[in-house]
């Protein structure tokens, strides 16, 4: 017999020892060995997501702003939050600013300061010199602010507070008015904190500087002109 069939035979008579397979059982056995493959695909694509995750964070931190295409792109980190104190006066506030406070925000916190009753506009050239007009109908009037931080007060403490005794809080306020006669009267109030914010006040009873006076009385009388001057709001 040719090998071929030798083969063949031996496979016949191998095949006939085996018994055929149980049906059901077979069935059963298929679908718990696909249930058990989809646990294990469903396993192994959560750990691959969740690696990649760790390594976009870990890639984020290292390299803040990093893209996709290996571009970086600008960030803004976010600074600590500022930290708020309720019920303590002695409570010192952050600085908003440092040198000299633009004129055009001096002006605006000025506005919110003014007592209620007057009418205010911008001279030529006010908004940039920190110049308001004021008038309650009884006459105009030039107000002035200059507001700055200065990191050295010596010589304002020696010239402008000379013999002036701070406040608790260690403030330094100084009025000064116009002797009487004086064309136009003028009052000012300058304010010393200890943080070195100067801020000053100046009320002339007349359009400007060098104009003759239109009032007889100022706009704004020394306490107003005071509270202007000594507001936590210039902070």
């Amino acid at each position: 017999m040719p090998i071929e069939e030798d083969f063949t035979e031996a496979l016949r008579t191998t095949l006939k020892t085996f018994e055929p397979p149980n049906a059901a059982t077979l069935l059963q056995s298929c679908v718990r060995n696909g249930r058990r493959r989809r646990r294990r695909r469903v396993a192994a694509v959560a750990l691959s997501g969740a690696a990649v995750l760790a390594l976009v964070g870990t890639g984020a931190a290292g390299v803040p702003g990093l893209l996709s295409d290996g571009r970086t792109a600008d960030r803004t980190l976010p600074g600590p939050a500022a930290s708020t104190t309720t019920g303590s006066a002695s409570t010192t506030a952050k600085p908003t600013f440092t040198g000299t406070l633009p004129a055009d925000r001096a002006l605006a916190t000025l506005t919110e300061l003014l007592p209620t009753g007057l009418t205010h506009s911008s001279p030529p050239g006010g908004r940039q010199s920190g110049q308001l007009w004021v008038d309650d109908g009884h006459g105009k009037s030039l107000l002035e602010v200059h507001v700055s931080r200065q990191t050295s007060t010596a010589s304002i403490r020696g010239h402008v507070f000379a013999g002036t005794s701070p406040s608790a809080d260690g403030t330094l306020i100084a009025s000064r008015q116009a002797p009487p006669g004086t064309e136009p009267g003028h009052a000012a109030v300058d304010v010393l904190h200890p943080d070195g914010l100067y801020v000053t006040i100046m009320l002339w009873q007349a359009p400007g500087q060098n104009a003759p006076s239109t009032r007889t009385t100022p706009i704004l009388t020394p306490a107003q002109l005071r509270a202007i001057a000594t507001s936590l709001r210039w902070q």
